[in-house]
């Protein structure tokens, strides 16, 4: 799942690159269902631009709702049992794929450069599998926010793996790229 102002045009990329790696592997990179704010060319999965925080977090639930249809029609799709899936996301879509785990079992979670939005649920929280990377020098996304996530996290999770990449800014680099497919491959 892209980050914020972003579409699936650009993570489905990280697909292509794993795909040799992955076979019987189905990549799909849905595109956030609102226009960006900040980049009217560009997709939110929600608006994180309000300084209302309630609102902010009502958007994220949302997309998680909407995001848990479109799972359901690939999962069904491709007959596979409701669990058989992985989140990949940058950014805003890490945000997104956090707040869905902690709501729905599923193999794992890669999170590049993302950050822990919201509370625990109330609900009975699902234990998945983390590996969360970050870039030292995000200023997008301030490492803190990965750390927080860690936090956050740690007590819940099967497993959380977190690599913090010292001469990395908002982005992912070749290594992380390496990194999230050893995880799936693991998994799988």
């Amino acid at each position: 799942m892209h980050g914020w102002g972003s579409d699936g045009n650009d993570l489905i990329q990280i697909g292509e690159i794993w795909k040799s790696k992955l076979p019987n592997t189905t990549f799909i990179a849905p595109n956030g269902p609102e226009v960006c704010e900040g980049n009217p060319h560009g997709r939110q999965w929600f608006d994180i631009l309000s300084n209302n925080d309630t609102e902010s977090l009502k958007g994220l639930h949302q997309s998680y709702l909407d995001l848990k249809i479109f799972i359901d029609t690939y999962v069904k799709k491709y007959g596979l049992a409701s669990d058989k899936y992985f989140l990949v996301g940058f950014s805003q879509g890490t945000m997104l794929a956090i707040y869905t785990s902690l709501r729905e079992k599923l193999l794992g979670v890669v999170g590049y450069s993302g950050a822990f939005l919201g509370s625990l649920p109330n609900e009975e929280i699902k234990n998945n599998d983390y590996l969360l990377l970050h870039g030292q020098n995000d200023t997008i996304v301030p490492i803190a926010k990965m750390h927080n996530a860690v936090d956050q996290l740690e007590p819940i999770a099967n497993t959380l793996i977190k690599k913090i990449y010292n001469d990395l800014e908002h982005s992912i680099n070749e290594e992380g790229i390496i990194e999230g497919l050893n995880f799936i491959k693991e998994r799988k």
